[in-house]
């Protein structure tokens, strides 16, 4: 079984690379199924996606009123956080999947797996920075601030933290 605390470090890569700390729209009906945008089609979302909405959804809460998020700007919040679910989804099934076969995968099999989420991760930050670039625009100095601080702070924590695991390797 897919045992998201084993991904830890490789998801908190992958949702924290540009210092995100991605969360939520507080929309907690939609936690027990996601909605594929592109055909609308809605389906059940496993443990393991679930347990990474709810994570998601945490830190965009935060997010959101930390930076003080106004009427004007929701509609550019809400693809923002749009983009961080979908993107959230998407790694959380390749982990299940690629964990599911790791038993039968041969050395080949198992890179070719890792390669393919990897490059989701980076198609999927692409998507972000554009959504996050679409939002940043419609913030006001104070709060773009507020925001560059928050994923500086967050940047320097995940680095601090990468140097002292390589320190005891």
């Amino acid at each position: 079984m897919f045992k998201l605390a084993n991904h830890k470090p490789a998801l908190a890569a992958a949702l924290l690379t540009a210092g995100l700390g991605l969360a939520t729209l507080g929309h907690q009906a939609r936690a027990a199924t996601a909605t594929t945008p592109a055909t609308g089609t809605t389906t059940a979302m496993t443990p393991a996606q679930k347990t990474m909405i709810a994570h998601i959804d945490a830190h965009l809460a935060t997010l959101k009123k930390s930076i003080g998020i106004t009427p004007d700007e929701e509609a550019s919040w809400h693809g923002f956080t749009q983009v961080s679910r979908t993107n959230a989804l998407n790694l959380a099934s390749m982990y299940e999947a690629r964990a599911k076969a790791l038993g039968t995968m041969n050395a080949m099999q198992n890179m070719e797996s890792y390669a393919a989420i990897s490059a989701k991760n980076a198609d999927d930050m692409n998507a972000l920075s554009a959504a996050f670039q679409t939002l940043y625009t419609k913030l006001t100095p104070a709060q773009q601030k507020k925001i560059d601080a928050s994923f500086r702070a967050r940047a320097e924590a995940m680095n601090a933290k990468h140097l002292k695991k390589m320190k005891h390797n």
